[in-house]
């Protein structure tokens, strides 16, 4: 509604406050943020915890064999080079 008279506007608005304010509850009492539970029902807490230890699993492993696989290598490059029966 545009008026040509701003002052005229600010006299409805304040006259009709109420209502318009009434209008904006019923509106946003018929819009619920929250799911109900009949919408969807709440995850369970522990299902998001599963695939984070398994992972946790498979990276410790791969951190394991890693370090294994890295003391081998190390002990079959200087192990050779530093043993004196060999060298005798």
């Amino acid at each position: 509604m545009p008026y040509k008279n701003p002052e005229h506007k600010r006299q409805w608005e304040r006259e009709h406050r109420e209502e318009r304010n009434a209008r904006r509850r019923k509106s946003m009492s018929s819009y619920s943020p929250e799911p109900s539970s009949i919408d969807a029902p709440l995850p369970d807490p522990n299902s998001a915890q599963v695939p984070l230890a398994s992972m946790n699993f498979a990276i410790g492993g791969m951190m394991g064999l890693a370090f294994l696989l890295t003391v081998l290598i190390v002990m079959w490059r200087f192990g050779s080079n530093t043993d004196p029966v060999a060298s005798t």
